[in-house]
C-alpha cells in the first residue's frame, strides 16, 4: 500500500463517526430551532429561491415572517466542512493546510448562512466559499505534482478567488464548478501513474461526490422529498458528503508519496 493511501485510511475510518456527531447536533438543532418563533432576522435581506430545495418549501413567506434557521438540516450539516478544514490543521501547519481550512471553514460558514436565510446574499458567499474550496485544493495539487512554490501559489490562488467573489454572479456554476474539479483531477491522476498514491485513494473523492450528487438531483427535483423532516434531507446529506470528498481529495495530495 502507498503511503498516500496508508494516510488516507485513517482519515477514512474518523469520518463516519465525525458525521455521526455531526448529524446528532444538526437534529438536535434543527429540532430546538423549529420551535422558535418567526424572528424577522432576514428582513434586510434580497429573498432567494425558498422552494430550491426540499427542506421547509412547504412555509416559505416572506423573509420577515422566516425563521432565524429556516432549513435546519440543511444549515446544520454544514459543520461537516468546519470539521474537515478543522482536520487539516491537525498536523504541522503549512501555507497550504491553512489555505485548505480557512476555505473549507468559509464554505461551511457561508452555506450555513444561506440555508439559514435562503437570501441571494448569503448565496453569494456559500458559492464564494465552494469556489475557494476547491480553489484551495487545485493549489495544493499543483504544489504537490509540479512543486510550485507557496510564496507563489498563495498570492494566486487568493486572487482567484478575489476575482471569482468579484464576477460570481456572473459565473455559469454548472461550468465553472465541473472546470475546476477536472483541473484537481489532473494531478491526482498524475500521482497515481507515476506510482506516489493509490487509485483507489484517488477515486474515493470521485465516488463520494458521484453519491451527493445523486441525492442532491433527488432532493432538488422533490423526488426524495418530505419538507418537514427533522430526521432526513437529501441536501443535507449532499453535505456530508461533499465535505468527505473534498477532505479526502486534500487528504490524498497532502499525503502522496515523493511529494515536493
Amino acid at each position: 500500500m502507498s503511503s498516500a493511501s496508508a494516510d488516507l485510511t485513517p482519515l477514512l475510518r474518523r469520518l463516519p463517526g465525525a458525521f455521526a456527531v455531526t448529524a446528532v447536533i444538526a437534529l438536535g438543532l434543527a429540532a430546538f430551532v423549529t420551535t422558535q418563533p418567526a424572528a424577522g432576522a432576514w428582513s434586510g435581506f434580497t429573498a432567494g429561491d425558498c422552494a430550491e430545495y426540499c427542506e421547509s418549501s412547504h412555509r416559505c413567506g416572506s423573509l420577515e415572517s422566516r425563521r432565524v434557521v429556516h432549513q435546519p438540516l440543511n444549515a446544520w450539516s454544514n459543520l461537516a466542512f468546519v470539521f474537515v478544514g478543522v482536520l487539516a490543521l491537525a498536523r504541522p501547519f503549512t501555507l497550504g493546510a491553512g489555505l485548505f481550512a480557512a476555505s473549507a471553514v468559509l464554505l461551511g460558514v457561508g452555506s450555513f448562512l444561506f440555508h439559514a436565510s435562503i437570501t441571494r446574499e448569503m448565496q453569494w458567499l456559500d458559492m464564494v466559499g465552494t469556489y475557494a474550496a476547491l480553489v484551495a485544493v487545485l493549489a495544493c495539487g499543483v504544489h504537490r505534482v509540479w512543486g510550485a512554490a507557496w510564496s507563489l501559489l498563495l498570492p494566486a490562488a487568493l486572487g482567484l478567488d478575489l476575482l471569482i467573489a468579484r464576477y460570481k454572479w456572473h459565473l455559469e456554476a454548472t461550468i465553472a464548478i465541473p472546470i475546476l474539479l477536472i483541473a484537481i483531477a489532473i494531478p491526482m491522476t498524475h500521482i497515481v501513474r507515476t506510482g506516489r498514491g493509490g487509485a483507489t485513494a484517488a477515486l474515493a473523492p470521485l465516488a463520494l461526490f458521484i453519491a451527493a450528487y445523486g441525492v442532491r438531483e433527488l432532493d432538488v427535483r422533490h423526488i426524495a422529498c418530505d419538507p418537514a423532516s427533522v430526521l432526513y434531507q437529501g441536501h443535507a446529506l449532499w453535505h456530508l458528503l461533499t465535505a468527505a470528498s473534498l477532505g479526502a481529495s486534500y487528504r490524498f495530495l497532502e499525503r502522496a508519496s515523493g511529494a515536493r
